[in-house]
């Protein structure tokens, strides 16, 4: 492929969730700049949707493919690479591509919210986390478990929560945390969507922040900071990332000899301490 549209496509997970929309405006400013303009493309969380829309956007000649991926096969984005598509994967690792990949450290992003909580005396600490397709769900929860580990603290199957990554999964992940005959004490929750349904979970239980129970939450955004009292968060650089992916892609689109070797880029994440972690009285 000679012939240059001066298009990439971006497909999100969640065009509804504003850590996306932090990603989206990350490379479009990288691309604009480039000269390129970008058509969105949004997979609802859905492997089977991204699978679909990768291999349509490959069938529109683009130039270039940014996917934040849901998935841990990347079979349908070698599909668009023998099209002579560049891709390049945001907020997402997939180990059998070969491909450019930004990220965070999600495993030390996670571990330093739960070595938090057990700062703060905390041991019954639980987790609601994606369904564990995507690479950053699974790291997150690695994470966890590494930091509990190192603790000395028993890890409970019944702490470990799977949820969709939406406010309802986050709703319904609390509702079963707080029927638990032993209830935890503290919780992580690993996506700023699942973060709003937790909130509602824990009114609905009438369970109060932080007295009754701890919280820090992922993918830090405005509202966590209005909240009363104010949530404790992992800022998860999103516009960074969005930019540094496109900084990728115009290196590859642009580049007139071999193309570079791939590189994995680690961001990294940072915790903003609020309101609602209490300190535990042993």
């Amino acid at each position: 492929r000679n012939r240059q549209t001066r298009t990439v496509g971006l497909v999100v997970a969640d065009v509804s969730n504003p850590f996306f929309g932090g990603i989206a405006s990350g490379v479009e400013a990288s691309l604009g700049e480039g000269g390129y303009s970008v058509i969105f493309a949004n997979s609802g969380n859905m492997a089977e949707r991204e699978k679909e829309l990768v291999l349509l956007l490959a069938q529109k000649q683009i130039d270039g493919m940014i996917v934040a991926s849901s998935t841990s096969s990347g079979t349908h984005m070698l599909a668009a690479q023998s099209r002579g598509i560049a891709v390049v994967l945001v907020d997402s690792e997939i180990p059998s591509l070969d491909v450019d990949a930004v990220v965070i450290d999600n495993r030390a992003a996670a571990g330093a919210a739960v070595r938090h909580l057990i700062g703060h005396g905390h041991r019954r600490i639980a987790i609601v986390t994606g369904p564990l397709n995507a690479s950053f769900d699974l790291q997150r929860l690695e994470g966890y478990r590494e930091a509990l580990a190192m603790a000395g603290i028993a890890p409970r199957e019944d702490y470990v929560r799977r949820a969709e990554l939406l406010a309802s999964g986050g709703e319904r992940a609390v509702a079963e945390l707080a029927r638990l005959p032993e209830r935890p004490t503290a919780l992580f929750v690993a996506n700023n969507m699942m973060t709003l349904g937790a909130l509602v979970g824990l009114k609905k239980a009438g369970l109060r922040i932080p007295h009754d129970i701890s919280l820090i939450a992922f993918d830090d955004q405005d509202w966590y900071s209005v909240l009363e009292p104010p949530v404790t968060g992992i800022v998860n650089p999103a516009y960074e990332m969005g930019r540094a992916a496109g900084d990728r892609m115009l290196l590859r689109l642009q580049c007139k000899g071999a193309a570079p070797a791939p590189e994995h880029i680690v961001l990294q994440a940072s915790l903003m301490e609020r309101g609602s972690v209490s300190r535990l009285r042993s």
